[in-house]
This record gives C-alpha cells, sequence and structure tokens, in this order.
C-alpha cells in the first residue's frame, strides 16, 4: 500500500490524542506517518501465521475461516492498513490472491470500517478490480453518512457486477440517498440488474420514485420479477392511487402465483387509498372466480380495509353454503378459511372455535401448525393468558417459531411480554434444549 494510503488509513486514529495536545496538522500528519511505519513489521509478525488459512476458498473452508477471521479481528484496529493492502493482491497472486482479499475484507468488516472510508474510496476508484469490488463491499457495511454518499457516486462510476455490488451495498445502508440515481436503471437489459435496483429501493422505501418505478413495472418482461415490484410499492408507498393502478394488472389470471396473487391482495389495503373503486371493483371480482379460497378471503378483508364491507358478507355466504354439501362438513380448508375470515373482522372467538374444528379435520403437519398459530393468536387477542399457556405446549412449536409469530402481530407480541409468559418461554426452552 502506497505511503500516502497507509497515512489516511491511520490518521484518523491519531487525530483525538493530536487535538488534546494541540499539535499542528501537518506533525499531526507526520506523527502519524512515523507510527504507521514503525508498528508495520509488528502488524505483519502478528498476521504472518494467519496469510495460509486466509487464502483458502471460503465456502469449503467456512468453519476454519470463520474461526480465523475472529482471531484476526481480535487483534484489533492496528492491523487494519495490512489488512487493507492485501484487497489488492499482488501480480500472479491469482485465485489465491482473490480468496486473500476477500477473507481480508470479511475481518474488516469487523473493524468498524467506519474508520477508513477514505482508503476505501481510494480503492474503490483504484485500478484493481478485486480491490474495487472488495472496498465497495466494504462502504456497505461501513455505516455513515460518507460511506452512502460515495456508493452514490459509484453508481456513475461502474458498470455490470460492480454496480449491482454498488447497489447491494446502497440496500445495507437502507438510505433513500440514491434512489434518483437507481430507479432508472430498471431499464436496464440484464434481469440480475432490475433484481438488485428493486432490493435497494425495497430496503430504502424510496418513495419519491414511486412513478419510475410504476412505469417500469408496466414494461417488466420477467414474472419472477413481479413480485419484487408488489414488494417496493408495499414499503415505499401508501394511500397511492397510481402504485394501486400500476398494480391492478397483476391480478389478471396466471400473471402470479396463487401466494403471489394472495400477497397482493393483502398490501392493496394499505397501497390503494380508502375506497378506491378501481381496487375494490377488482378485489370483488376475484371472488366471482370460484369456490371460496385464501386469495378471495384476503381479497374480502382487504375490500373491509378500503370500506367495502360486502366482500366479507359474499366470503362468509360462499363458504357456509360449501359446509352444507355432505362430506365437505368435514374439511378442514374450509374451516381454516371461514378461521381467517372471521379472525380478519375481529371474530376472536368464532375464529378460535373454526381453528379447533381445523385440527379435527386437518390433512397435514402443514395445516395443524397453522391451526395452532391462529389459536394462539386469537387468545393473545382476547387475553386469555392461561389458556394461551397451555396452547404452546399443546402445539409442539419450539420458542422461536412462538416467538416469531409476534413479527406479523403487535398483540401477540405484547402478550409475550408477561411475566407469566416469559417464565413459560424459558422452561420450554429448557426443555427443547438438546441434552
Amino acid at each position: 500500500m502506497p505511503a500516502f494510503r497507509l497515512l489516511r488509513s491511520c490518521l484518523p486514529l491519531l487525530l483525538a490524542g493530536a487535538a488534546a495536545a494541540q499539535l499542528p496538522l501537518a506533525e499531526v500528519a507526520k506523527l502519524a506517518r512515523d507510527r504507521a511505519e514503525r508498528s508495520r513489521p509488528a502488524q505483519l509478525k502478528a498476521l504472518e501465521p494467519y496469510w495460509p488459512d486466509l487464502a483458502l476458498n471460503y465456502d469449503d473452508s467456512r468453519d476454519v475461516l470463520n474461526a480465523r477471521i475472529a482471531e484476526v479481528a481480535g487483534l484489533g484496529d492496528s492491523v487494519v492498513p495490512v489488512l487493507l493492502e492485501k484487497l489488492t493482491p499482488t501480480n500472479g497472486s491469482g485465485e489465491g490472491g482473490r480468496q486473500l482479499a476477500a477473507n481480508c475484507r470479511r475481518v474488516l468488516e469487523r473493524l468498524d470500517p467506519a474508520s477508513f472510508v477514505d482508503a476505501l474510496a481510494e480503492l474503490a476508484n483504484g485500478p484493481s478490480p478485486t480491490a474495487r469490488t472488495e472496498a465497495i463491499r466494504l462502504l456497505g457495511a461501513a455505516q455513515n453518512g460518507q460511506a452512502a454518499a460515495l456508493l452514490v457516486d459509484l453508481l456513475d462510476a461502474t458498470t455490470g457486477d460492480d454496480r449491482r455490488t454498488v447497489l447491494r451495498a446502497l440496500r445495507q445502508h437502507r438510505s433513500p440517498v440514491g434512489a434518483a440515481k437507481a430507479a432508472p436503471l430498471l431499464g436496464a437489459n440484464e434481469r440480475a440488474m432490475r433484481e438488485d435496483v428493486l432490493g435497494y429501493l425495497t430496503a430504502a422505501r424510496a418513495g419519491a420514485v414511486v412513478g419510475v418505478v410504476a412505469e417500469a413495472l408496466a414494461a417488466e418482461r420477467d414474472p419472477k420479477l413481479l413480485p419484487l415490484y408488489v414488494e417496493y410499492f408495499a414499503a415505499a408507498t401508501k394511500a397511492n392511487d397510481a402504485a394501486a393502478r400500476a398494480l391492478l394488472p397483476l391480478l389478471d389470471r396466471d400473471r402470479l402465483d396463487w401466494q403471489d396473487t394472495r400477497r397482493l391482495v393483502q398490501v392493496l389495503a394499505t397501497i390503494a387509498p380508502a375506497g378506491h373503486e378501481p381496487t375494490t371493483k377488482r378485489l370483488g371480482a376475484l371472488l366471482d372466480d370460484g369456490e371460496p379460497s385464501s386469495v378471495s378471503v384476503q381479497a374480502a378483508v382487504t375490500m373491509r380495509a378500503l370500506g367495502d364491507k360486502q366482500g366479507v358478507t359474499r366470503v362468509r355466504k360462499a363458504i357456509d353454503e360449501q359446509m352444507r354439501k355432505g362430506r365437505r362438513r368435514q374439511e378442514g380448508s374450509l374451516y381454516e378459511h371461514r378461521a381467517n375470515l372471521s379472525f380478519a373482522t375481529e371474530d376472536y372467538a368464532e375464529a378460535f372455535a373454526d381453528f379447533e374444528k381445523v385440527l379435527e379435520f386437518q390433512d397435514g403437519l402443514a395445516m395443524t401448525r397453522r391451526a395452532y398459530v391462529g389459536m394462539l393468536r386469537c387468545d393473545a387477542h382476547r387475553k386469555r393468558t392461561a389458556n394461551l399457556l397451555k396452547l404452546m405446549r399443546a402445539s409442539g412449536m419450539t420458542v422461536a417459531e412462538i416467538e416469531a409469530i409476534g413479527a406479523d402481530d403487535p398483540d401477540f407480541a405484547e402478550a409475550l411480554k408477561q411475566d407469566r409468559v416469559r417464565k413459560e418461554l424459558q422452561a420450554l426452552a429448557k426443555e427443547q434444549a438438546p441434552k
């Protein structure tokens, strides 16, 4: 690494002490240079035992390398300059040099990359392709405004895989600062580029570029990317007429599979404005597409959220009609549809009763688990703590699975905070721990 770059990587570590000592800036630079040069032999000696392992392929030697990476990171900030130097492979080092660079980057990710952003900027704009890629990744881990601004600039200075790496690094920042430059890249020919753009815009909740994304959605050629547009709009905008209208054509037959269709119907409850007639009309048409299904149930729930209660009445009537047909009275899926409808309308007692029927007539482990999840949520909303504790044990679910329910249900998450519930979960965790 050139001396000026080594100096720049070390300089921030000395500024605080220099300020306290009231040294002139020129003397601070000289002090940093001298200290870097004196400490370099010690740094090289400390790192020497690790180079052979750090040159291994990470995917082939994950366990060994994770241990070595942690050990090197434990040496502290003093080894940062040498690790930065290794991001640039030496001539003739081949694959081993690139693997060494990647593993040094993994160490540097643990050593506060925000403290050496200037050095990363030089590498990201330098001549070495490997160093550029690794520096961009480290800028993603450097969570400060300077790093984010550098990444935005790099959107203009990079192409191909490097630009995709920049987009993934920006995604780590979850900041919309680069949205205006990134959104037009949805017109790129490469599917992977469009996918990374959507990933970044969604993570950043970049609502300012909704119009650009809506235009890109209308022109999108790859059906596998359509669910990513749905997630972008769900994250980035609410009560938006243009966004809702852009998404409604995805409800045409065969544009999405049933799971993605249900997700789209679900998020339209927040994307579309209240009383949005184009949305409620299109969702109403879904209710006429056949017998009750998870999609029609969700359509009715979304219509209700937008102010149209007729959908709930129609779906409930259709479910009840099917249940009056002989063997269908013992069909677990019909009870599950009705339970979900009742839960959405806050009829928790009715929902609980139907989830019990699902357990009675279930046709597999997946349906059984969904029934227990539904019953647990019902009891949390009804504040039936004693019954909730019994169900947690009866469900056979792990503690992690039970706690995960709270991610999408604030009332359930609140119930988990109760002392009685926490103690029960601790007891379950001990019972479920490997012997």
